[in-house]
């Protein structure tokens, strides 16, 4: 437990610090006074960003945290005075006990399919190297890329790699939900109080009750933790549109910059970039796409394509219409049989008893029926949640008489609730889709026209009781667990386990397995060619 607080600690004063130097060079506090958890959010963006572009050139290894402490620490002795944490005392009690809560579901969790899949491996080669042009033929999955997984590999110690995966995963947890509370808790200063205790109020209370199990994480949770922090962010500063010019631009450079890094983590959350599209349009700052600032926000971009090229040979994988043919390492063929193996996967396809073929099934909606029956008892589940959330929320308000019309930011709550469906659409699968059913809840909430005032003893009642629940579960993990906690002897007690299998492709040595080797993956490089150009080594047909 103690390597787990001090890494947690550790990651958690980089990425702030990181934050604190972003908000020095390119947003400049008498501009946007961001408080501590902005700070920090902001700096876990940026330090993913920063992840991607230097795996271009190196291994993401400890020696780049140690660098990052030692440049955070000359950063913090410099900054000292800056650096604020004003919050009432029931704001820093509940913060602590989100703190407590998140260390709690760290020591409790075990870990998910994914990460013997490939989650592990990919983590495990950016650790040990740089990109690999072509690695997808060493995984099919390992063309996804996701930032997330890089930040893991920046944000972890090689030899505790394992543990490390949950620590970034419940530093992500306590970071938004202590934000969210803590925006919640402290009077509001802005005009569109009552839109922001809804959104917050609907977060918490779906997050604390949904999100008990680190090892459910994967990639989808952190997606969906960051984009509920940029809703509600968007919607706190949306009032800097009427700002100066250079105070607007910088507002909607920040809105860009979670908006990429979002939709890095998993592409379906693209449906993220509306939210600067109108604020672009509701202000008329068409001036700001040929700003210099979002000169930085188009090279981020670069690289993020360019790391994709490299790595599968596609814009965006795994759409076949993205890739180049005329690269040699290029995945369109892959790309086309992967997007509609997982369409008709999670479509329900391996249940389905009729003659179509797949590429049938998954068009017409010839899939509803046997997905329907299928996912019914899971649909029911998520549809219980969201409902018990949206009791919550009305027990711990009282309403207010109706108001005249929308806002303008309740129209985009409603807009992105519409495309999320559509993309629900194309991929059917609950887990993937959490925003769905939060935005449901926000949407029901501002169709009915009411304003709704917040009841402070009801509210903190219910954070405590369901932080209670919460806590419950993983103290419950943990006691059956025998209050053991050790990452390598659990993946061997469930026999996920094997030893890596070298193999050899020319002078290139990679191996077979998903730990503990690099480079590592599960497919057999035989027909492949392989050279070596400047640093990169290439695998190509």
């Amino acid at each position: 437990m103690l390597e787990i607080i001090l890494h947690y600690l550790i990651f958690l004063f980089i990425i702030y610090s990181n934050g604190l130097l972003l908000q020095r060079v390119l947003i400049n506090s008498r501009t946007i006074n961001l408080n501590f958890f902005e700070q920090s959010i902001i700096g876990l963006i940026g330090t993913g960003f920063v992840a991607l572009f230097l795996n271009f050139f190196l291994p993401l290894n400890d020696s780049l945290i140690y660098f990052n402490l030692i440049i955070s620490l000359i950063l913090i002795y410099f900054l000292r005075s800056k650096i604020k944490f004003n919050y009432s005392l029931s704001s820093k009690i509940f913060v602590l006990l989100i703190f407590f809560l998140s260390l709690i579901n760290i020591y409790g969790s075990n870990f998910s399919d994914d990460l013997n899949h490939y989650h592990g491996g990919y983590i495990g080669n950016t650790d040990n190297g740089n990109y690999i042009i072509g690695s997808n033929f060493l995984h099919y999955h390992y063309g996804y890329s996701s930032i997330w997984l890089i930040l893991h590999s920046y944000l972890n110690f090689n030899s505790s790699l394992l543990q490390d995966i949950h620590i970034l995963n419940g530093l992500s947890l306590f970071l938004i939900v202590a934000y969210l509370f803590t925006e919640n808790n402290e009077k509001s200063k802005y005009s569109n109080s009552n839109l922001l205790f809804l959104i917050s109020s609907i977060f918490i209370f779906f997050f604390i009750i949904k999100y008990t199990r680190l090892k459910e994480f994967g990639l989808d949770r952190p997606g969906v933790l960051i984009y509920c922090f940029l809703i509600y962010f968007a919607a706190k500063y949306q009032y800097l549109l009427k700002e100066n010019l250079k105070v607007r631009d910088i507002f909607l450079f920040l809105i860009l910059l979670m908006c990429l890094f979002v939709a890095s983590i998993k592409i379906f959350f693209l449906s993220c970039f509306l939210i600067p599209l109108i604020l672009i349009i509701q202000s008329k700052s068409y001036n700001f796409l040929f700003s210099k600032l979002l000169f930085i926000f188009y090279l981020l971009s670069l690289c993020y394509f360019l790391k994709n090229i490299l790595i599968n040979g596609c814009l965006v994988y795994p759409f076949e219409f993205t890739c180049f043919s005329n690269l040699s390492w290029n995945s369109k063929e892959i790309a086309s049989n992967l997007l509609l193996g997982t369409e008709a996967m999670s479509k329900s396809y391996n249940e389905y008893r009729g003659s179509l073929s797949a590429s049938e099934y998954v068009n017409n909606f010839n899939w509803l029926k046997t997905w329907a029956v299928r996912n019914f008892e899971e649909f029911n589940n998520y549809i219980f949640t969201i409902i018990l959330v949206l009791l919550l929320f009305f027990v711990s308000s009282r309403t207010k008489k109706n108001k005249a019309k929308f806002e303008q930011f309740e129209i985009l709550i409603l807009l992105l609730f519409i495309i999320n469906i559509i993309i629900f659409v194309k991929s059917p699968v609950f887990r993937f889709h959490h925003m769905l059913f939060m935005l449901f809840g926000l949407s029901l909430v501002i169709l009915s026209k009411r304003l709704f005032l917040k009841k402070e003893f009801f509210f903190k009642t219910i954070v405590i009781l369901i932080l209670i629940f919460n806590f419950g579960k993983n103290f419950q993990r943990i006691y059956q667990a025998n209050f053991y906690n050790n990452p390598y002897e659990h993946i061997k007690k469930i026999e996920w386990y094997r030893t890596p299998v070298e193999k050899k492709l020319g002078s290139f040595i990679y191996f077979n397995g998903w730990i503990d080797a690099y480079p590592i993956g599960n497919m057999d490089l035989s027909e492949f060619k392989h050279k070596k150009k400047l640093w990169f080594d290439i695998i190509y047909q």
